[in-house]
């Protein structure tokens, strides 16, 4: 595959993703709030695996092509305070494994059943921020 193309792959599926949880976060959420708990549970429940279903083949695309587009910046990355856009780039790869420990930890909690709706609110705006700021690092990369 040609770089574009890997490019533009991680761009849509970092939308897909940053998007997915915009929603969440900031559009159902608060519209299930207002919903009766005997339709709230259900909704939530089916939008829910739905959205596991889109968010595994969204992260797959995601952190594969990351991973190439990575590749190509080894060196770079071998000094990651040698520049801003090697530091920039670092804290990008961070942010996207703390979100791969956010993902791991939900599962551990989901399969244990220790986690309640608050919780589940809570790891999703967690999230949020740092999918934000991975794009925020993102964008800098190429400006800084």
């Amino acid at each position: 595959m040609t770089y574009l193309l890997i490019k533009t792959l991680h761009l849509l599926a970092a939308m897909a993703f940053v998007g997915t949880l915009f929603f969440q976060v900031l559009i159902l959420a608060p519209a299930g709030r207002r919903l009766d708990a005997s339709v709230r549970g259900p909704m939530s429940q089916a939008l829910g695996q739905q959205a596991r279903r889109v968010i595994h083949v969204v992260a797959i695309v995601l952190y594969g092509a990351g991973l190439t587009l990575a590749w190509r910046y080894r060196g770079v990355l071998a000094d990651p305070f040698a520049s801003h856009f090697a530091t920039l780039l670092s804290l990008k790869i961070l942010l996207a494994l703390l979100i791969i420990g956010h993902y791991a930890a939900l599962i551990f909690l989901r399969r244990g059943q220790h986690i309640g709706e608050r919780g589940m609110h809570l790891i999703n705006v967690s999230l949020l921020v740092h999918a934000v700021l991975l794009v925020i690092c993102a964008k800098s990369m190429f400006v800084l």
